[in-house]
């Protein structure tokens, strides 16, 4: 029988998570509406189109905030940015 690798990644709680986003956010110099829209996206998974309408802004105000985080992180891919998130925590 194989042996099975335990997994090492750590479950964070709702707040250990919202405490990564913020972290992140201080870091890289976001905004605190940049900060939101990275934490809308990371810890539940919201569309451009649905962070729009919790934020009351338009869609294209998204992309502009997303497109601002990106610059400030030095990426242009959204799995890169998720990751660099991810590897805050590991």
């Amino acid at each position: 029988m194989p042996h099975v690798q335990e997994n090492s990644i750590r479950i964070l709680p709702h707040t250990g998570v919202h405490s990564v986003i913020m972290q992140f956010a201080a870091i890289h110099m976001l905004t605190n509406r940049e900060a939101e829209i990275i934490g809308l996206i990371a810890m539940r998974g919201l569309s451009n189109k649905e962070i729009a309408d919790h934020c009351n802004i338009s869609e294209k105000t998204v992309k502009v905030h997303i497109d601002k985080i990106m610059d400030k992180v030095g990426t242009r891919s959204m799995r890169k940015l998720l990751a660099t998130i991810i590897c805050n925590v590991v």
